[in-house]
């Protein structure tokens, strides 16, 4: 299982990674990905929106320990558009600030959440299973954050 060191130092990894980037995302902020319909600035609102993994996972845990309802499943890609919709007029170097902005957050949430928190048992979403808390922390934080990044690279390059 992650620790928080771990989670903490992905997360840390990210930010180098964003900010060895950050000159050419700034100067080609509107290049497409090579893959799918997005350009760079649409990836990173989507960072953005999801820049505190640990807050985003620490409160799907308190809801099912709260025994609150899931609200109906939305279809990731209208989840997506809506991130992107509501990012519509910032600039990149205001999404970067944002993602800097909940990474640092996360960094500092993870200290304080109690460990009962990260080891809670969550369903994996569209997988079967469930895992951990922390590793959600780990993989859906950093972890997706990195894929984006790949094809954000790749678009630079």
């Amino acid at each position: 299982m992650a620790t928080r060191d771990e989670v903490v130092s992905a997360i840390k990894a990210v930010d180098a990674r964003l900010e060895s980037l950050k000159p050419r995302i700034l100067a080609q902020g509107d290049a497409p990905l090579k893959e799918g319909t997005w350009r760079i600035r649409e990836s990173l609102s989507h960072l953005a929106a999801r820049a505190n993994g640990v807050g985003r996972v620490a409160g799907r845990v308190a809801a099912a320990q709260a025994g609150t309802p899931q609200p109906a499943p939305r279809s990731i890609d209208d989840i997506n558009a809506d991130q992107v919709a509501e990012r519509s007029t910032k600039s990149v170097a205001e999404l970067l600030a944002e993602i800097a902005e909940g990474h640092a957050a996360a960094i500092e949430a993870i200290g304080k959440v109690d460990q009962a928190v990260l080891d809670y048992p969550l369903p994996l979403g569209i997988r079967p299973g469930e895992s951990p808390a922390i590793e959600l922390m780990l993989r859906g934080g950093p972890g997706h954050d990195n894929n984006h990044i790949d094809q954000i690279e790749a678009a630079l390059s």
